[in-house]
């Protein structure tokens, strides 16, 4: 798809509806001392989804220095609803530095430094994926060139979740709740969607969006889909969407081959069907030895019935080995937040191992 045509496109429609200008906002930030900086236009309205109640977003990058801790300006001309943040040119240019080197790990990796990303970056997750399809008051989109490094990091994560969605629908389906196995069946096919989409060019991590870019992308972009994932997906949320219950297990089974597809697109087939996961520590509450909640080192409470929870198996075939007294146990680690299935498992075990090794090599 031609990216640069797209969003420029969007982005004339949309100041033409609201029948207003790129001069407009070029005046909104010169009024909030940004005279040198470039202004963006980004959000909703250069995807093609913004409604009549939506925001005008702006970004102004500007060389002048920006805290970390800056908020947006809301503003209010016109009829219209603006808010205006700024980011400072350095920052950014760090950020997409940073971007390009991330896209080039591997996978886990990828996922668990791009989840630290906020913690380390002056320039916000949500904020760098609105610059890179941003369009600038001059009518171009300066920053699209940074999206073939966006893709495989955005895509990632979606993955991700997808798979955490997955082994939770399996494992609900185990443990006897159907309504909870639907439940994560409709978040894996939701997230799958968006992986899709944003291995086709098009990312966008807002979730409110995802039914109906799936939806335009399946019907008017053509050649932005892998067409096994648009068929199967499109098919599975049909199936989905028809509540039956005794079909979930055949639903949750069609995940598979997604899953493989997904793996395959993205150059991680190894984790189609890998179940790494990592369990928080947690000890008792310090001041009442009677407290149903367990503190642990990341100073979140959980339920003290996740205390002796069941062993994971070391694959996800090994899920159907499960009765369901052990797939409930696990369904609440997972559910508490003791236990997490995340693929950045992978990478932290790797991580414990090069430990290990340094250890024994010291010794």
């Amino acid at each position: 798809m031609n990216y640069p045509d797209f969003v420029t496109a969007n982005a004339a429609a949309f100041l033409r509806d609201r029948h207003i200008g790129f001069d407009l906002l070029a005046t909104l930030a010169r009024e909030q001392g940004f005279d040198d900086a470039q202004v963006l236009l980004t959000s909703s309205p250069v995807h093609g989804i913004a409604t009549a109640t939506s925001d005008i977003d702006l970004i102004c990058v500007t060389p002048q220095a920006v805290s970390r801790g800056q908020m947006a300006t809301q503003i209010h001309r016109d009829g219209q609803h603006c808010e205006i943040l700024p980011i400072g040119a350095q920052d950014l240019e760090r950020a997409f530095a940073d971007l390009a080197a991330l896209s080039r790990r591997a996978l886990p990796q990828r996922l668990a430094d791009y989840q630290r990303w906020d913690g380390e970056h002056a320039v916000r997750k949500k904020y760098l994926e609105r610059i890179v399809y941003a369009v600038a008051t001059d009518g171009h989109a300066h920053h699209l060139g940074h999206l073939p490094a966006l893709v495989p990091v955005a895509a990632a994560q979606e993955y991700d979740a997808f798979h955490q969605s997955r082994v939770c629908a399996m494992l609900a389906e185990r443990a006897g709740e159907p309504e909870g196995a639907r439940g994560y069946l409709i978040n894996a096919c939701l997230f799958a969607m968006a992986a899709a989409l944003s291995l086709g060019g098009w990312v966008l991590s807002n979730k409110k969006w995802t039914l109906r870019r799936w939806h335009e992308a399946a019907t008017s972009r053509v050649g932005l889909l892998d067409p096994v994932l648009k068929d199967r997906l499109t098919a599975l949320w049909s199936a989905v969407c028809e509540f039956a219950p005794a079909a979930t297990a055949l639903e949750i089974a069609a995940l598979d081959e997604i899953a493989a597809r997904l793996a395959l697109l993205m150059d991680a087939l190894s984790l189609a069907d890998a179940l790494p996961h990592t369990a928080a520590s947690c000890t008792q509450a310090a001041l009442d030895k009677r407290s149903a909640f367990l503190i642990g080192d990341d100073g979140y409470a959980r339920l003290a019935a996740t205390a002796g929870m069941q062993a994971a198996p070391p694959d996800l075939a090994g899920l159907a080995t499960l009765t369901s007294t052990q797939a409930a146990s696990l369904l609440r680690g997972a559910r508490s937040g003791a236990l997490s299935f995340s693929l950045t498992a992978i990478d932290a075990c790797a991580e414990d191992k090069d430990k290990e090794d340094t250890h024994a090599l010291a010794d």
